[in-house]
């Protein structure tokens, strides 16, 4: 991006001969959605164009293919707060083909497709005040498919959802203190006629954060989130099947980062039967992004790699599979100050092997 003021929280996904990447940004003095696509090494082949044109604040894009038209949900927030959880598809130059409201008083949705439907989760307010995850399908024509279900309670601290597809089951992945001492993931499973909901983290009093899921063609699924139960942010990684997403992984997911910094914000991709994991770490006194690969026993194929060697934060990593590889998107944040998280952002991209 070349924003200039703010551009943040990357969404990244791969095009028919390269990438596509949105995020939201400030320089219309309004946060927006903005695509671009890159060709195949990561170099812009287009205009950044802006998506969304409203008075309310648009924020947290996640981007699908479909075809050769892009989903994007996101959700936009009134000046007095309110939040509408929305979707939509475009074309490869930009113009809108539809877009509506998944529901009023909600926020944070997340989608996947599968060649030729759309699933999404996202956070609901119900009329009592509380707050649920809902998933619900849609065609690339944008009506509405299956029932919409309920998935199970979230509180005020979570602030995102993750969500994969294996068959027709819609799997997502949520933290929660609703009820626990801390926030702890969550994991609900979702197929035509029921949904089941358990926890997958102990109730030890210490915040489990931020899980992402993917799960490949072969049933085989990788989860990531970070944990302070040593005291620390540090992030974690379980590698199994699906099956092995049941009970209480603690003692089954492997630790990934030892560092004295804290280790957050880690996202997960399958690969041809080995796993890419990127995160951010403070270790060296700012955030830079790292890379780690495994196989498909969640062993590691190759030493930690740093990514960016920059005086800004590097945070959000987005990753996809690409050839032999990965590609990667994130937020170049300049704080304003030290104490003051507020500050310009731009996106950035490479590709890992």
């Amino acid at each position: 991006s070349q924003s200039g003021v703010g551009a943040y929280e990357a969404a990244l996904v791969t095009d028919n001969d390269g990438f596509a990447v949105a995020w939201y940004d400030t320089r219309d003095g309004n946060a927006e959605i903005y695509l671009r696509l890159l060709d195949a090494m990561g170099h812009p082949s287009g205009p950044a164009r802006r998506l969304t044109e409203t008075p309310e604040a648009s924020y947290e894009a996640s981007l699908e293919r479909l075809g050769d038209t892009f989903i994007l949900a996101w959700y936009e927030q009134t000046m007095d707060g309110r939040q509408t959880a929305m979707l939509g598809a475009w074309n490869r130059d930009g113009s809108r083909k539809w877009s509506h409201a998944i529901a009023p008083g909600s926020r944070n949705p997340v989608i996947r497709t599968n060649g030729h439907a759309i699933a999404a989760a996202w956070i609901q307010a119900e009329p009592d005040g509380s707050e649920n995850v809902w998933v619900g399908t849609w065609g690339g024509d944008g009506q509405e498919q299956r029932t919409r279900a309920r998935v199970g309670a979230v509180s005020k601290t979570t602030w995102n959802l993750n969500l994969a597809q294996d068959g027709s089951d819609i799997w997502v992945v949520f933290d929660a203190a609703t009820s626990t001492r801390a926030n702890e993931l969550f994991l609900g499973r979702v197929d035509a006629t029921s949904v089941r909901l358990e926890r997958l983290t102990r109730d030890d009093g210490a915040t489990s954060k931020y899980p992402d899921l993917a799960i490949d063609d072969q049933g085989r699924a990788a989860l990531t989130w970070y944990d302070m139960r040593d005291g620390n942010d540090e992030v974690y990684l379980l590698v199994g099947r699906t099956a092995d997403l049941h009970g209480e992984i603690d003692t089954r997911a492997r630790r990934i980062t030892t560092t004295e910094g804290e280790s957050i914000g880690a996202y997960v991709a399958w690969n041809a039967g080995h796993v890419g994991l990127a995160w951010s770490d403070k270790e060296p006194g700012a955030h830079e992004i790292y890379f780690e690969s495994f196989d498909s026993s969640g062993m590691p194929l190759g030493s930690v790699r740093r990514l960016t060697r920059t005086d800004k934060w590097s945070l959000v990593p987005a990753i996809r599979p690409w050839r032999t590889g990965f590609a990667l998107a994130w937020t170049e944040y300049q704080p304003a100050s030290s104490q003051i998280h507020d500050g310009a952002g731009e996106i950035a991209f490479t590709l890992v092997e």
